[in-house]
């Protein structure tokens, strides 16, 4: 998954590359591990998602709630960027919602 967005407060643009696209070879960004997991992101949004999985792990999945554990999980991330940080403008390769029932 590549995301794009730009978050007010730090005054720039961010990207974000999660499985086969921050795994790709080309090193753009900073490497943020957590529970095995590696994803890519723009020097500000590492150091924001590093942050937040240190002192606020912590993810909304939608504006009304529940509040999950913050994970690397392609899901858990997408939903922490558009409610939590804000600011997407772009999403591809995003995970499909689970099927009903």
């Amino acid at each position: 998954m590549i995301v794009t967005g730009y978050d007010d407060r730090q005054g720039c643009g961010y990207v974000l590359r999660t499985g086969a696209d921050a795994a790709d070879g080309v090193p753009i960004g900073e490497e943020v591990r957590h529970d095995g997991v590696a994803v890519r992101a723009t020097p500000e949004l590492a150091a924001l998602l590093r942050d937040a999985l240190r002192s606020r792990p912590t993810a909304l999945l939608s504006w009304q709630g529940p509040r999950v554990p913050l994970t690397l999980e392609d899901g858990t991330l997408l939903a922490w960027l558009m409610h939590d940080v804000g600011g997407v403008l772009s999403v591809r390769g995003a995970p499909r919602p689970p099927a009903p029932g």
